[in-house]
This record gives C-alpha cells, structure tokens and sequence, in this order.
C-alpha cells in the first residue's frame, strides 16, 4: 500500500504537545499567583485591601489551576486519539491492501483534518474517522450512542454520523471523487449495529475494518 507524506495521528500528536505547554503555563501562572497573593496580604494585612487582593489572588489561582487541569485532560484525550490512530494504520497495513493508497491526516475545509483517506484500485474512496471511546456502540434513531450496561449517553462531540458525512463530502470535492464513503472506526469498546451502517456511515470496530472495507469494495 502506497502512503503519503504525514504519519499517522501526527497532526493530534502535535495538538497534544500544545495542549501540555498550555497546561504547564496555567500551572506556573497558578503557583505564581498564589505566592505574590500571600506576599501581598503579608504587606496589607488584614486591611480592605488586603482581604480584597486575597479574594483576587485566589480566585484567579484557582480559574488558571482549573484551566490547566483542562488542558491536561485535553492533551491526554489527544494522545489517546493519536495512539488510536497509529494502531488503525498498523491494522491497514496488510497483504490485501497493499495496492490501496492511503493518507493520513489529510486538512480539509471545515472539518479540520480527515483521519485516513483510501483509494482503492477499483478508483473506490473511503475516509475513515477514528475514535477511541469505550463503550457499545449502538443506533438509536440514526443516531450513535454508547452503551454501557443499562445506561446509554450520547457523545459528547454531538453527532458524529453528521460529521463523518461531512467529511465524506469536503473530501469528494478535494479529490475530485465520484463518491467518498464515510466511516467511524473505534478502537475500543464495542459495535452493536445492524450491518454496521447508521445513516449512510459505516461503524464498525477495529478489529473489523480491514474485513469491512474489503467487502464495500467489492
């Protein structure tokens, strides 16, 4: 299988990189606040002004310390992402797709980025958006939720069948395709749908998507 230039989730591992700075910054920022705070109510006292810059000083401590424990969790979900993304690429790597060409992380207008791009010999196209969220995946309604046990959520990117469509359409007009089918690829967790399609996109798990694609190749 011929590839193109970028790697695999090297576009969310850089993203990840620039949510930890920002984490390191707000930590800094934080600690920072606090010791001038007390430094300062040291010199004030007990005075309005004092109590006044105390309740400033924390308070700002806190929003940064929040903002970068956000961050953090931000730059993990990323990696994670990026890891889910380097191990579909391990998956496509294979005896039966070697005359496929694939790209990774392709930038497309509105949607940001597209996970991994194939075209097939058979001048078939196909983009695939890969998650790593857990739980059963299931279709309630055309929609994709998560099940877990008895309890079903939704996901908290909203819907993602609207945006993999989306997808599939900025990358039709950008290769100038016939028709691009679009696709949700899981790393984790299960899928439990009929023929592994909601509204037009396939779902399937990780453990299925050489055989699915194989098959709508066809």
């Amino acid at each position: 299988m011929s590839s193109k230039t970028k790697k695999p989730g090297e576009y969310i591992r850089t993203l990840a990189r620039k949510r930890k700075v920002s984490a390191i910054i707000s930590f800094f920022l934080a600690a920072g606040v606090l010791i001038a705070t007390v430094w300062l109510f040291i010199i004030f006292g007990n005075s309005s002004v004092g109590i006044l810059l105390l309740l400033v000083g924390f308070t700002s401590s806190y929003y940064l310390y929040r903002s970068g424990t956000y961050f953090l969790k931000r730059a993990g979900d990323a990696q994670r992402g990026a890891q889910a993304e380097t191990d579909v690429a391990n998956l496509l790597d294979v005896r039966e797709l070697e005359r496929w060409q694939i790209e990774y992380n392709l930038r497309i207008k509105r949607c940001g980025d597209a996970d991994v791009v194939l075209h097939s010999p058979k001048d078939n196209w196909y983009v695939i958006d890969v998650k790593s969220h857990g739980g059963t995946k299931i279709s309630q309604n055309g929609y994709l939720r998560r099940r877990y046990g008895k309890k079903i959520v939704d996901f908290t990117e909203g819907n993602l069948i609207k945006k993999a469509k989306a997808q599939a359409r900025e990358v039709k007009l950008l290769k100038g395709a016939s028709w691009v089918t679009a696709m949700l690829c899981f790393t984790r967790g299960g899928v439990d749908i009929s023929d592994s399609e909601v509204s037009g996109v396939y779902v399937v798990s990780a453990g299925d998507l050489v055989d699915t694609l194989l098959r709508l190749d066809e």
